[in-house]
């Protein structure tokens, strides 16, 4: 841990209980709760003789998918007519080399004791995979499926409020243009992390849900909370209701308040977030309000990625500071990651926030860096000098934020 001679650092790490559960009677007593409501949700679909389409997050998420495979393989174990089910990787706008698509099938469905016909994965861009349902395009197999058992996991989201089987099931199976019309709501300001009422982005994943009930679709969703690689919580059952069984949770674990803003944060971002400064980029997004004006940010991820989608890049090399990146954006309209970058010039910018960020990753390079309006190091120790340098006011208080892409910290005074 960093330390310099004239402060230290105040760790904030997401709250795990001592003692954790065994993650499969975790799952399995979510699946039992609802025992009554899975067991007609799998006797409709072997009355009709179709397969239930399963739709799981892919690699970039933390859900523990194949826990729960391997819980619902228990409860379908007996049955007198064995359940069949199809599987559709919910990528959205994710892109994946053959190589990394069969390492993840292999350890996530191979195996999972479910009869598993077919896998396939979602690709945003492809026009012959989408067929319109109400006014939204989803993937094929989820138009020609009844039945839909999304899994997802629950992690406070800085502009869709949280994440869960409810985005598994709809931006993680839309076609780009919807999921670009979507996101276009993460400029609004009430787009922020927990907030689902009246959050724009939040109502239009409703409003695709609503699409899938209208043309007759059975949903059955399984969510979990997930930290560290740990199952803190499931629950299943309706897709929303799910969810809103699990949002104490997720606040307990992943939201901290703290009394004021700190003149410097720490921001640790292991994978699967730390994979990309894209995706690392949230937890920026997270804690910005964790951090005073004219402070500093030490963002640490490992980046194996790189930046992240040329768009987002070319929009930052375009707009040298906030006023100029909304011009952009409001003379050529919103395309997908615009918010990312507006969001990040207002961090930056010294006639808005004017916080220094600092990246730690041997993947980013120094001109790279620049144009996200940052300066990359090799080391925290290196960036933390910087900052004791440049930062306006001094350094006396920090705060290192563990997992910072899913936990939230901010100023309560």
């Amino acid at each position: 841990m960093p330390t310099t001679d004239s402060f230290s650092w105040e760790v904030i790490r997401p709250h795990e209980p001592a003692v954790c559960a065994d993650p499969d009677v975790v799952m399995r007593s979510a699946l039992e709760r609802q025992a009554d409501g899975l067991a007609a949700f799998l006797d409709g679909a072997a009355r009709l003789g179709q397969p239930i389409l399963l739709l799981i997050n892919d690699s970039h998420r933390a859900t523990r998918t194949r826990t729960a495979l391997q819980a619902l393989a228990s409860h379908c174990a007996g049955r007198e007519s064995p359940d069949r089910f199809r599987a559709l990787v919910a990528a959205g706008t994710h892109r994946f080399a053959a190589a990394e698509r069969a390492r993840f099938e292999r350890e996530t469905l191979a195996d999972c004791s479910l009869a598993i016909e077919s896998v396939a994965w979602h690709d945003a861009t492809d026009a012959t995979a989408l067929a319109r349902i109400g006014e939204f395009h989803f993937h094929r197999e989820v138009a020609v499926a009844r039945h839909l058992l999304p899994i997802g996991s629950a992690e406070p989201h800085y502009f869709a409020g949280v994440t869960g089987a409810h985005k598994t099931c709809t931006i993680g199976v839309l076609a780009r243009e919807d999921i670009e019309r979507n996101h276009r709501g993460a400029l609004d300001p009430a787009s922020d992390v927990m907030a689902l009422a009246g959050n724009p982005v939040h109502d239009g994943i409703v409003r695709a849900a609503a699409a899938l009930d209208a043309a007759g679709k059975q949903i059955f969703a399984i969510n979990q909370v997930v930290c560290g690689g740990v199952l803190l919580g499931a629950a299943a059952g309706d897709v929303f209701g799910s969810l809103e069984e699990l949002l104490p949770l997720v606040r307990a674990t992943y939201i901290h308040a703290v009394e004021s803003a700190a003149d410097v944060l720490h921001l640790r971002v292991p994978p699967p977030l730390g994979r990309s400064f894209y995706q690392a980029d949230k937890a920026l997004k997270n804690n910005q309000l964790a951090v005073r004006n004219a402070g500093g940010i030490i963002l640490e991820a490992e980046c194996v990625e790189g930046v992240g989608p040329d768009a987002f890049m070319d929009l930052l090399r375009a707009a040298p500071d906030h006023a100029a990146a909304v011009r952009i954006v409001e003379a050529r309209g919103y395309r997908l990651g615009d918010h990312k970058a507006v969001k990040l010039r207002y961090l930056t910018d010294p006639v808005r926030r004017g916080v220094r960020v600092a990246i730690v990753s041997r993947n980013i390079a120094p001109e790279h860096a620049r144009v996200l309006g940052m300066r990359a190091f090799s080391s925290s120790q290196e960036a933390l000098a910087w900052l004791e340098s440049s930062v306006g006011g001094g350094l006396r208080r920090g705060l290192m934020i563990e997992d910072a892409g899913f936990v939230s910290v901010y100023a309560a005074g």
